[in-house]
């Protein structure tokens, strides 16, 4: 790959992933998602993970400000090599990367205390959606049951889980889990 040719590809996967929250969470044109400059390099109570909801202020001066009640942060991934054998050669492993992936979205998540997704896409496959489990289970209260595809995976017994509160992940398709969740209650501040 030609030089700052992943940075191009990540940037592209970001604003793919905030075109379809776009759509999701503001369908009337109240606002819009917007990639974190310096890819989430921003100070993270003020710009949490890569991807940042805002509305409209001001729809004749396009003024626009960070929208705090959309309830989570995300962080985009896109898996850069092409062999996605590597992938899941180490998915089993305390140190897969997706542990890594999470963490990072758990920092984030942290400063604003909103809920941490992770939005990855393997090479030419569909957008994944990734949430710790305690966190699938509480939007379910919510929303009712998840009638898509569900794949979980845990960390090995033998460590047992960490205090940070990673133990079992949860991934489904990023089309299904947004259509799962009603939006709306989130706008009005229900929750």
């Amino acid at each position: 790959m030609r030089k700052g040719g992943q940075k191009a590809k990540s940037n592209a996967h970001q604003r793919r992933v905030a075109g379809i929250f776009t759509l999701a969470y503001y369908p009337a044109g109240e606002g819009l998602f917007k990639s974190t400059p310096g890819s989430g390099g921003w100070d993270k109570r003020a710009a949490p993970g890569d991807i940042i909801a805002f509305k409209y202020i001001d729809k004749k001066t396009k003024e626009m400000g960070r929208d705090k009640t959309f309830p989570m942060t995300i962080e985009c991934k896109d898996w850069k090599d092409e062999n996605v054998k590597h992938f899941f050669s180490g998915l089993y492993s305390d140190e897969s990367q997706l542990f890594g992936w999470m963490e990072q979205s758990l920092g984030d998540s942290l400063y604003v205390k909103k809920i941490p997704i992770v939005v990855f896409k393997l090479y030419r496959t569909e957008n994944v959606a990734m949430v710790m489990s305690t966190d699938f289970q509480q939007l379910a209260k919510m929303f009712g049951n998840f009638t898509g595809k569900i794949y979980r995976l845990g960390r090995t017994r033998e460590k047992g889980f960490r205090a940070d509160g990673i133990g079992t992940l949860v991934f489904v398709l990023l089309k299904d889990f947004i259509q799962w969740i009603d939006w709306e209650i989130y706008k009005k501040g229900v929750c």
